[in-house]
């Protein structure tokens, strides 16, 4: 009898832990199943008529929203509240953000401006005309300008009390080739030039490398380079202080250590990079097949090289930008946002063009610009 009533109670309680066990997982499947739905709308929470003109720009910046064009610019929420606002007048204004800070620079003209949304900005004034310009995170900005027959990247700290100007770097362009693209590390402590040089038959691209600490000081600021042969490079960028992404035609490489530089990870796909996106930790790739226009691959890998996502995409889009463990491409008219674990996340078919849509505090809000309205939307399933 106490035998068959001590089994009894096993019984019982092995019951019972297995019904917590079913519960416990249902209760998983059912939160996985939630936080991986996909939405097919939104309701407007908030709309704010735009009344600025199409030459108006947008950018997402530290959770805000860039708003620019040739006769100023302005940080706004996403209630279309003005947080700042700088004053200048360019025919032709190009942006770059990092950290605080947001540098303005006048394409072809010969001012930048450099905002922090804590002053009224600092402005630096260069001899020849502008071409690009990117900024560090401390407001140190990395200006390359035009003269007739070579081209010059000057790195400035416009805070400085002393010259403004740290460091000039003259390139020949007969000799050393036409810069393709460049990067100022977030430290403002490294550069790397793109640079393509031509000849008669062929082209030859390649990048280069420059330091200003000590080590660079040494060597003239210039501490490495590498040929890439007749591979078209589309993109250099600083993915941390010490780590620069060269993006080309069919593949990329990782450069570490700025001060001695050298390829830390490199990777070559049979298809063509139709896009790509740097996020966070991640670098994200659209390939497209040769010949086939709609048959797409998005590829997610960290910085180590490891492929974390790896799937067929049919997005009809012009745009694509990674915002934390988000990929968000729009279109025209169309914006499909897709989680980096694989999982669609919204999928709609706007009756207006739409501009932009970017990311908010809250997963489920979202930031939409068309041609008349910034609105707050909460996407909705239907």
């Amino acid at each position: 009898m106490k035998d068959f009533l001590k089994n009894k109670q096993k019984w019982i309680v092995g019951l019972v832990i297995l019904g917590l066990m079913l519960v416990a997982g249902g209760f998983g499947v059912a939160s996985y199943l939630y936080g991986n739905r996909c939405y097919r709308g939104y309701e407007v929470k908030n709309k704010v008529n735009r009344s600025d003109s199409n030459n108006v720009n947008y950018r997402y910046h530290n959770g805000n929203i860039l708003k620019y064009s040739r006769s100023g610019i302005s940080e706004i929420n996403n209630e279309g509240k003005s947080l700042w606002n700088g004053g200048y007048e360019m025919k032709q204004p190009q942006v770059d953000v990092c950290g605080d800070y947001v540098s303005v620079a006048d394409v072809s003209g010969k001012q930048c401006y450099i905002y922090n949304g804590k002053d009224e900005g600092v402005t630096v004034e260069t001899s020849l005309p502008i071409v690009r310009a990117k900024v560090a995170r401390q407001g140190v900005v990395a200006i390359l300008l035009q003269d007739k027959d070579s081209n010059v990247l000057n790195i400035y700290n416009p805070y400085s009390n002393a010259e403004s100007l740290l460091v000039e770097i003259p390139t020949n362009v007969s000799e050393e080739g036409y810069p393709l693209d460049f990067d100022i590390s977030p430290d403002g402590k490294s550069v790397v030039t793109s640079y393509m040089i031509a000849g008669s038959s062929d082209f030859e691209t390649k990048v280069s490398f420059y330091n200003f600490t000590e080590v660079g000081q040494d060597k003239n600021t210039l501490v490495g380079g590498k040929s890439f042969g007749n591979k078209m490079i589309a993109d250099v960028e600083f993915v941390s202080d010490d780590e620069v992404l060269v993006a080309h035609e069919k593949g990329y490489s990782i450069f570490g250590q700025m001060k001695q530089p050298e390829v830390v990870m490199e990777k070559t796909f049979s298809d063509s990079i139709k896009s790509l996106a740097v996020g966070d930790d991640a670098l994200a790739f659209v390939l497209q097949k040769e010949g086939n226009a709609k048959k797409q691959t998005l590829n997610l890998y960290d910085l180590s090289g490891r492929e974390k996502m790896q799937q067929d995409i049919s997005y009809e889009y012009a745009d694509m930008e990674m915002y934390g463990d988000e990929i968000i491409f729009t279109g025209n008219r169309s914006c499909n946002i897709l989680r980096t674990n694989g999982h669609d996340k919204f999928d709609y078919h706007f009756e207006q063009e739409i501009d932009a849509v970017y990311p908010t505090s809250d997963g489920q809000v979202y930031t939409l610009i068309d041609s008349s309205t910034i609105q707050k939307i909460r996407l909705q399933t239907k």
